[in-house]
């Protein structure tokens, strides 16, 4: 046996779970479980295990990031909801209308979740709905109403016992991790640029930009956790962490700025020779923001001795590369932003090896035990709100989805309990599962659902005739257990079949399972798909072609104002402060509400659908123009003003331009002469450049103009005469 071997590959397990602990999830949901299961059987009171395994389950399950104090007041709300959801539905067990009326508040309830925040919401409200259609299934006779909402209780706080199990033992690990989030996004983002002749240009440029988005997701999403966790005895290490958590967000944009710089370079054909070097530092760089990360987490001397290593690396092939860029003409734009960004990212390296020496230093281990975590002794409202994130306003669309929630969940309800439908009430649950606020993440998701089902159900028939022991049966649950919560968040189809393989052992243990069982599941999923398909298409249904237009226009805004902000910080000669990056990520949010929007609308039936090729290209056009904006930035040098009228009048110009697209866009009118005009206007402008900076500007004017250009030809090709409706609305035939 290779010893060496195998030692490497835990070695690549431990390090992969320190980042992503999908196994440790997988491994506590099990626990959390399994846990309530065995206690029961040896007692005899496998009445009550379903309600003690699932409210343990939804707990131990539940992602939740940030202080621990944070951590532990999002446990005790979900454990608060899931167990007044059991004492509604074993109130309303044997009455039809109020089960109905039940469910419809739940319904209700879950919007409002979905409101206050969109990390836990969503779960949260599925969880609830679970166990009140578990108490509404509860047979006459059941026993205490009281009884079965307590053991719910006591399962969710097994759960909450099982995530702070080393809470004690890693007191800095949630602010941490969060951190790490941040530097791990950077290393796919790199990851992502590498040069891959396997792979289309195209195909990798749809890469970037998702890895682009997610790395703005995960910037903010730590900024607001390391925010929310400042007090008096976190306040140094969180202001530490914070400065890491900056270093990683100013790598990531110079990251973006390179990655466009290298997309306009890849033309020519003399970058092919420096192709190899190009793909060495991003590989480099992917590497070295991974160590980062697990280096944030652990805070182990060893794995800063790695870090220091990769970042030699990355520093001497920087250095080559910049040798390489030499050899190119000496005048060349392009080129010498390349170099520049090249500088900048050395001298981050720097910046980034004293982050991690420091960050070693504060994880020295506490001397003896603790008695109280730092972050557990503040109990306060200010916990409970600081994982509420609601809108300013109701979304439309959300208002939407709850109110067509609350209808069909209540239908299937309805028809579970007048008809008395066997097993019925899988026809609700399935529709709250399924039902989405938008139509094709509804269809996608009845898809996986029915088809996880039928697989489920169809390796279950096969079991049906093995007689097995209860041992068995125990450890086939566990497996499957594992193998629902492992799956859940990425592979959901794969998800539901090990949930249905569950639900058949589970149901073996108390009673023979007949082909009955699984038959009438199965037809209930779909019953429960197919109504929320339905309800998807006649109820209130949103349309992406009416929402798209004004999502493009407010990003081609967005654009407007981040130009103007940099460029006011580049003619001023000030820093980039706080209200100009509050610009640049609101450009970065409308981009990502564009292209959401977009993904949206191609899920959509066809003939609801409308010229999603233009909606792309003018996406994407859109997302170049944040990214020559963005080189603009990194080229701001306090105390170092440009002074030129003509780039000054350009940039007025080009802002007006932006906002007559805009328009267009928005207000569906044949706007084209006006925006070519002021496209015009532009190349017209003289722009003499007396220095490096200033031909910079003008390049990247010159970008912005260019895509600009290509948007209105896709919107002008697609035709549409004044006075007809505009492309993006037309439905397609």
């Amino acid at each position: 046996m290779n010893t060496a071997k195998l030692s490497a590959e835990a070695g690549k397990v431990i390090q992969q779970e320190s980042l992503r602990p999908e196994l440790t999830r997988a491994l506590r949901g099990t626990a959390a479980f399994v846990g309530p299961l065995l206690l029961f059987q040896v007692i005899g009171a496998t009445a009550d295990v379903y309600f003690a395994a699932i409210g343990a389950q939804i707990v131990a399950l539940t992602d939740v990031r940030g202080a621990y104090r944070f951590r532990l007041t999002i446990l005790l709300t979900v454990a608060a909801v899931i167990t007044g959801a059991t004492l509604l539905g074993a109130l309303a067990s044997q009455q039809a209308v109020v089960a109905v009326l039940g469910m419809g508040v739940l319904a209700l309830l879950a919007g409002l979740w979905r409101h206050l925040s969109w990390d836990y919401g969503p779960g949260l409200g599925v969880s609830s709905a679970l166990l009140f259609i578990v108490g509404i299934a509860l047979p006459p006779g059941h026993g205490s109403i009281l009884h079965h909402a307590g053991f719910t209780l006591l399962g969710a706080c097994w759960g909450i016992g099982l995530h702070a199990l080393f809470w004690p033992f890693r007191p800095q690990h949630a602010l941490r991790q969060a951190t790490a989030e941040s530097w791990l996004a950077v290393s796919e983002l790199f990851a992502a640029m590498r040069p891959d002749a396997t792979h289309p240009d195209q195909d990798r440029t749809k890469l970037t930009a998702a890895r682009e988005l997610e790395l703005r997701t995960t910037l903010d999403r730590t900024a607001g956790t390391l925010a929310a966790a400042t007090t008096r005895r976190t306040a140094a290490l969180v202001a530490h962490l914070t400065e890491l958590h900056l270093t990683a967000a100013r790598l990531g944009t110079r990251a973006v700025a390179l990655n466009t710089v290298l997309e306009g370079l890849q033309a020519r054909p003399d970058f092919a020779r420096i192709t190899p070097t190009v793909d060495s530092v991003l590989h480099a760089f992917t590497n070295l923001t991974r160590s980062v990360a697990l280096t944030t987490i652990t805070h182990r001397t060893e794995n800063f001795a790695i870090c220091e290593v990769r970042l030699r690396r990355c520093a001497n092939l920087v250095s080559v590369l910049a040798g390489h860029l030499d050899s190119f003409r000496s005048d060349d734009v392009e080129i010498a932003m390349a170099r520049e960004l090249l500088r900048q990212i050395d001298t981050h390296l720097s910046a980034t090896g004293k982050a991690l020496r420091e960050t070693v230093d504060r994880g020295a281990a506490p001397v003896g035990f603790p008695l109280r975590l730092p972050d557990l002794s503040v109990l306060s409202p200010r916990a409970l709100g600081a994982w509420l994130n609601p809108a300013p306003h109701l979304d439309p669309m959300l208002v939407r989805h709850t109110l067509r929630m609350v209808v069909l969940t209540m239908a299937g309800i309805a028809l579970y309990k007048v008809l008395d439908v066997p097993r019925g009430y899988w026809i609700a649950f399935t529709v709250i599962v399924v039902l989405q606020p938008d139509y094709g993440a509804t269809r996608k998701r009845a898809g996986q659902r029915i088809l996880g089902t039928l697989a489920g159900s169809l390796v279950a028939s096969g079991l049906l005739w093995i007689k097995m022991p209860l041992p068995l049966l125990d450890v086939l649950i566990a497996a499957s257990v594992f193998g629902f919560a492992y799956n859940q968040k990425q592979r959901y189809g794969l998800a539901v079949f090990f949930i249905t393989l569950m639900l058949v052992f589970l149901t073996e243990t108390t009673a023979p399972v007949t082909m009955e069982f699984t038959a009438t599941r199965l037809l209930c999923n779909l019953a429960g798909g197919g109504l929320a398909l339905i309800g998807a298409l006649l109820f209130w249904p949103s349309w992406e072609r009416q929402r798209f237009p004004f999502a493009m226009a407010s990003a081609i805004r967005a654009n407007q104002v981040y130009l103007e902000a940099v460029t006011g910080c580049i003619f001023a000669g000030t820093a980039f402060v706080s209200s100009a990056v509050q610009t640049k990520r609101a450009a970065e949010d409308a981009n990502s509400n564009a292209s959401a929007s977009l993904q949206r609308m191609l899920g959509e039936p066809a003939n609801r659908r409308s010229n999603a090729e233009l909606a792309a290209a003018l996406a994407h056009g859109n997302v170049r123009m944040t990214r020559a904006i963005t080189i603009l930035a990194i080229q701001i040098h306090a105390g170092a003003p440009v002074v030129a009228p003509a780039l000054l009048q350009a940039v007025r110009q080009t802002g007006e331009a932006l906002d007559a697209l805009a328009k267009a866009i928005e207000t569906e009118e044949a706007a084209a002469a006006e925006v070519s005009q002021r496209i015009q206007a532009l190349d017209r402008l003289e722009t003499p450049s007396a220095d490096e900076r200033q031909l910079l500007v003008r390049t990247q004017l010159g970008k912005i103009a260019t895509e600009m250009s290509a948007m209105l030809l896709a919107i002008t090709q697609t035709g549409t005469a004044a006075g007809e409706r505009a492309p993006l609305t037309t439905p397609a035939l």
